[in-house]
C-alpha cells in the first residue's frame, strides 16, 4: 500500500503529533512533513507531490490563508484542509470560497479521519474526470461516443468564446434545455437564474490560464428547479498548443449535498443538546443540593443539641442516612455526564488498595447491621500497591458493596476478598448471597439506567448507575470490573483487577487524605460566611458559633465586598451561586484585602465546577450538603 503523503501546516509540536495521531485511523502508512513557514512550505511543494495539505489557520510567521493561495497556484490539483481550533463559521465559509476542501476544529479532530478519505474520495475523482476529459480531447470520435454514454454527467462543448458546440442527453435531462434551443448560445446562459453567473468568465479564464477550473456551486433548470452541481471547465487545445474551446461537465450532486447539510444540522442539534443537558444537570445539581444544606445542618444540632426520646432520637440517623443518599444519586448523575464527555478527572498517585477499604467498610456497617447481613473480610493479596485515585477507589468499592448490601435479603452474606491473581495484578471481589443476575441481563448489567428488570426498580429504587460508573472508573485506572451470576436468586460476584506497580518501582506513601487529629486543640476564627439561601445561613452560622467561630454574613457580592474592606478574617466560605454574579468574585476581592485561606460552598459539583473554583483562587472547597465534621475538619486543617 503506498505511503499517503502529507503536508502539515502547523507550528505546535503537541497539536501535530495529535493530527497525526488521528491520520493513523485512516490505515495507511504515512509520510508527514510540518511546516511552519512560507520559505518552506513552498520548498516542499516544489520538492514533493502531496496527496493533501493540513493547515492550522493562524501561525506565528504564516497564515493558512497564505498557505491555501501559495498552493492554489503551485498544488492546484491538492486538497487543503484547515485543521484550527480558531476557525470560526464566517471565516470557514470565506476559505471554502477561496478553495479550501473543507474545515475541522481541533475541539472535534476525531472528525479528521472521515473529512480525510472525503477530500482524497473527491480529488480522485475531479482527477478521474479531467483526465477523462483530456482524453476525449484527443480522439474525437471517442469523445462523442463517451459523452452519450455519460447519463449522470451533462457534458457541454464550448468555443473559445463560452458558446454551446455540444451538448449531450444528460445535458437537456438536468438543465431542461433541448439541444436545438441551446446551441449557439452562450453559457451564460445556464447561469441567468442562479448565483454562479459572475463566476462564468473566471471559470473559462481560469480554465485557459490552467487547464482547468472546478467548482461547485447551487445552479437551476430551465424550469427553474434548484440543484446543487460540481461543474469542471477544461480547456481544449489544438496539437499546436492552440485554444480551440472548452469542454464543462455538470454533475447533480443535490442528494450528497442535503446529506451532508442534514448531517450537520442534526449534528449541531445535537451538540446544542448536550450542552443544555450539562447545563441542566448543573442547575439541577445546584437546586437539589442547595435544600440539603440546612437539613443537614438541622440533623447535627439535634445530634449535638436535642435531648430526644429513644424513639425519636433513632428518627435523626435515618434523616441523614437519607440525605447522603440524595446526595449520591445528584454524584452518580453529575459522574455519568463527566464520564460520557471524558471529562473525569483521575489524580493518580501511588496507593496500597487495602488503605481504601478502611472507610468503606466503616460506612457501610449501619446499613449491613440494620439488615442482619453477615460481612466478611480477607485481605489475601500479598502485593496491592497500585497507581490510583483514592477517593474514586473507594468509590468504586461503596459501589459495589452497596449494591451486594442492597440486593441481599435480611440474614444473608456479604463477602470482600483482595487476591493477585497474577504477578501484574491485584483485584478486590465482592460477592453475595443476593438476588443473582439472570442470564438475560449480564450483557446489560454495566449499561446506564439499566437493572434487571423493571420489579428490581420497583423493589429496591436507584437509577441504575452505580455499576456503570464503578466499570468506567476501573478502566480509567487501566483495569477492569468483571460480573459473575450463577441466575436468579443464586447471589452474584464482581471483580475489581487493577495492574500493580512494578517490582522495580520504589513504594511510596498511600495518596491518602491527611485529617488534622481531632483532639488538637482548635482556635476560634472570625469567618466570613457568604451565601443569600436565608434557611443556609442561619445553619450554618448557629454551627459554626456552636464550633467556637465568630461569624460575619453577607448574601450578595457587593455585602460581601464591602465586608472584606472593612473587617479583618482569618477564613472565607462562600457559595458560588449568587444573586448577583458568581462567588469566584468574591474569592478574588478576598484574596486582594486579605491574608487568609478560603472555601468555597458548591452545589455546582461538576468537575468544570471544581476546576473553576481552583482557577479563582479558592483555597479549597465543599460540595452541599455540607457533612459539617468534615468541615470542621477542613477548617481545622486550614487554621
Amino acid at each position: 500500500m503506498a505511503a499517503l503523503r502529507v503536508l502539515l501546516v502547523e507550528d505546535s509540536s503537541l497539536d501535530a503529533e495529535l493530527t497525526q495521531a488521528r491520520l493513523e485511523a485512516l490505515d495507511y502508512p504515512l509520510r508527514v512533513d510540518v511546516v511552519d513557514n512560507e520559505r518552506d512550505f513552498r520548498a516542499c511543494l516544489a520538492a514533493n507531490d502531496y496527496d493533501i495539505i493540513l493547515a492550522d489557520f493562524m501561525l506565528p510567521q504564516f497564515s493558512g490563508p497564505e498557505a491555501l493561495v501559495i498552493s492554489r497556484k503551485q498544488a492546484p490539483d491538492v486538497p487543503f484542509v484547515f485543521v484550527s481550533g480558531v476557525l470560526g463559521e464566517e471565516h470557514a465559509v470565506d476559505m471554502l470560497k477561496q478553495g479550501a476542501t473543507d474545515y475541522v476544529l481541533k475541539q472535534r479532530l476525531q472528525r479528521l479521519p472521515t473529512v480525510v478519505q472525503r477530500a482524497l474520495a473527491q480529488a480522485r475523482e475531479r482527477h478521474d474526470r479531467i483526465r477523462a476529459e483530456r482524453a476525449l480531447r484527443e480522439y474525437e470520435t471517442s469523445f462523442r461516443l463517451l459523452i452519450n454514454a455519460l447519463r449522470d454527467y451533462a457534458v457541454i462543448g464550448l468555443d473559445v468564446d463560452g458558446r454551446i458546440r455540444s451538448w449531450n442527453s444528460a445535458s437537456e435531462h438536468l438543465l431542461g434545455y433541448p439541444a436545438e434551443r441551446i446551441m449557439g448560445e452562450t453559457i451564460g446562459r445556464l447561469y441567468e437564474s442562479s448565483d454562479g453567473e459572475a463566476g462564468v468568465e473566471h471559470s473559462l479564464a481560469t480554465a485557459a490560464r490552467d487547464g482547468s477550473h472546478v467548482r461547485d456551486l447551487w445552479m437551476k433548470s430551465r424550469s427553474g428547479e434548484a440543484f446543487f452541481a460540481s461543474v469542471v471547465t477544461t480547456a481544449i487545445h489544438s496539437e499546436s498548443g492552440e485554444l480551440i474551446g472548452f469542454s464543462k461537465i455538470i454533475r447533480d450532486m443535490t442528494e450528497a449535498r442535503r446529506s451532508a447539510d442534514a448531517l450537520k444540522a442534526a449534528k449541531d442539534q445535537a451538540e446544542a443538546a448536550n450542552a443544555a443537558k450539562d447545563r441542566f444537570l448543573a442547575m439541577l445539581s445546584h437546586e437539589l443540593r442547595t435544600p440539603l444544606t440546612p437539613v443537614m445542618a438541622a440533623v447535627t444540632l439535634l445530634e449535638r443539641k436535642a435531648a430526644l426520646s429513644d424513639e425519636l432520637s433513632e428518627l435523626v440517623p435515618m434523616i441523614r442516612r437519607n440525605i447522603e443518599l440524595e446526595a449520591r444519586l445528584i454524584d452518580d448523575l453529575l459522574d455519568l455526564t463527566s464520564i460520557a464527555h471524558g471529562k473525569t478527572d483521575i489524580h493518580v498517585a501511588r496507593l496500597d488498595l487495602h488503605d481504601t477499604l478502611g472507610d468503606v467498610l466503616a460506612t457501610v456497617r449501619v446499613e449491613v447491621q440494620a439488615k442482619n447481613l453477615q460481612l466478611e473480610t480477607r485481605l489475601d493479596a500479598r502485593r496491592s500497591q497500585v497507581d490510583g485515585d483514592f477517593a474514586r477507589l473507594q468509590q468504586i468499592v461503596s459501589n459495589l458493596l452497596r449494591n451486594a448490601i442492597k440486593f441481599t435479603p435480611p440474614g444473608g452474606c456479604v463477602s470482600l476478598r483482595s487476591y493477585n491473581p497474577d504477578d501484574e495484578h491485584v483485584a478486590i471481589r465482592i460477592e453475595d448471597s443476593g438476588i443473582g443476575i439472570s442470564e438475560a441481563a449480564m450483557p446489560r448489567i454495566f449499561t446506564a439506567f439499566e437493572q434487571a428488570d423493571t420489579s428490581i426498580t420497583r423493589q429496591f429504587g436507584g437509577l441504575g448507575l452505580g455499576l456503570a460508573i464503578a466499570q468506567a472508573l476501573a478502566r480509567k485506572h487501566g483495569g477492569e470490573l468483571l460480573a459473575e451470576s450463577h441466575g436468579t436468586g443464586r447471589g452474584s460476584a464482581f471483580t475489581m483487577i487493577l495492574p500493580l506497580i512494578g517490582e522495580m518501582r520504589v513504594a511510596e506513601a498511600p495518596s491518602r487524605p491527611v485529617v488534622s487529629d481531632k483532639s488538637a486543640g482548635q482556635r476560634s476564627l472570625h469567618i466570613l460566611l457568604v451565601e443569600d439561601n436565608h434557611d443556609t445561613t442561619i445553619a450554618m452560622v448557629t454551627l459554626l458559633e456552636l464550633s467556637g467561630h465568630s461569624v460575619s454574613t453577607a448574601g450578595t457580592i457587593g455585602e460581601a465586598q464591602q465586608r472584606i474592606s472593612d473587617e479583618r478574617f482569618d477564613l472565607l466560605i462562600s457559595d458560588l451561586g449568587l444573586p448577583d454574579g458568581d462567588g469566584a468574585d468574591v474569592a478574588r476581592a478576598f484574596s486582594q484585602h486579605q491574608q487568609a485561606p478560603s472555601i468555597a460552598m458548591t452545589g455546582y459539583g461538576m468537575d468544570e465546577d471544581l476546576r473553576r473554583c481552583r482557577e479563582a483562587g479558592f483555597t479549597a472547597h465543599v460540595t452541599k450538603p455540607i457533612g459539617f465534621d468534615q468541615l470542621n475538619e477542613l477548617i481545622r486543617s486550614l487554621a
